[in-house]
């Protein structure tokens, strides 16, 4: 009995030892996953503003924080709600685009690993899975058109390897690298009351913005030839590399002949949806001039929408 005794209690010591810390790696993953699930969107102080002069203007939208750029002539046209953080959602896709393709040459061939599987439940998607193969620019045309989460995360992914400078850390510790390059990125071009946290903007309020933040996000994205190139498609019929077949429809329903939002003069750029927290923002083409109208914050979708239709009607 004593020598069964002596066999027996450091085995299950050694067992128990092992059941704790699995358990306390899964608590672990939970406490991550809570924290980095979407919260509850409080109205916080903008942590910097740029202290651009521009007025207030009463459209007659919905949005409460909505900002209108003159592209053409390089100034504000006004910005609203600007003492507010925002939470940018899936717009943050258009630094993701940005960031990647510093690193990442458009036509250079990606395959996706267990990233594609990092995206939270209730994520709009491009049906990207593990293995599959897509170049560097038909992932940021999933990214802009079916607003895919899955994309993002691959593209992450790729880039964090070149950042990294190594082919062989994990897909966590490469999409890490990603991220922290955004910021990187989003101070060197004069961003200065922004946090980013993923390549998806799938998060809750510790992955936020200003107005005047994003408007330099979409200012630097409306330059960029190939970002502009999908943002103002309706929809595309895709092969990836390794040979699936998909159709691609975007987001933008300013851009859908058959939706009552349609818009001949809107030409882009991206949407972002958290739950009840809705944004838009587009790029409006009248007259000879291009402007970027951008509202956050709306509980209804289609409303994002309404709200850029009634401004840009109101700039012609």
């Amino acid at each position: 009995m004593k020598k069964l005794r002596k066999i027996l209690l450091p085995t299950l010591g050694v067992l128990l030892a092992a059941a704790l810390f699995a358990l306390s790696a899964v608590l672990a993953v939970k406490i991550y996953n809570d924290h980095k699930r979407a919260k509850e969107f409080e109205a916080l102080p903008a942590a910097v503003l740029h202290g651009y002069d521009a007025p207030a203007i009463d459209y007659g939208a919905e949005a409460l924080q909505y900002f209108v750029y003159d592209l053409t002539d390089d100034e504000y046209v006004s910005i609203c709600g600007r003492q507010k953080v925002i939470y940018p959602a899936s717009t943050t896709k258009l630094l993701t685009a940005l960031v990647a393709l510093e690193y990442l040459a458009p036509d250079e061939v990606v395959t996706a690993g267990d990233e594609a599987d990092f995206i939270e439940y209730g994520s709009s998607i491009a049906y990207i899975q593990k293995d599959m193969q897509l170049s560097v620019e038909m992932l940021i045309e999933g990214m802009l058109l079916p607003s895919g989460n899955d994309a993002a995360y691959v593209l992450a992914a790729a880039a964090g390897r070149k950042i990294a400078g190594s082919d062989n850390i994990d897909s966590k510790q490469a999409v890490g690298f990603f991220v922290d390059e955004m910021n990187v990125f989003a101070k060197k071009n004069g961003l200065c009351g922004s946090n980013f946290v993923t390549p998806d903007g799938y998060c809750g309020s510790e992955h936020y913005s200003t107005l005047e933040d994003m408007m330099l996000i979409s200012k630097m994205a409306s330059e960029n030839e190939i970002i502009r190139k999908y943002a103002a498609m309706e929809s595309d019929y895709v092969t990836y590399a390794s040979g699936e077949t998909n159709t691609w429809k975007n987001t933008n329903e300013c851009l859908d002949p058959a939706s009552k939002y349609y818009n001949e003069h809107i030409t882009g750029l991206k949407t972002g949806s958290l739950d009840e927290y809705n944004n838009f923002i587009a790029i409006y083409e009248s007259g000879g001039k291009e402007y970027l109208i951008g509202v956050f914050g709306l509980e209804e979708k289609g409303q994002r929408f309404a709200d850029v239709n009634t401004i840009s009607a109101k700039l012609q």
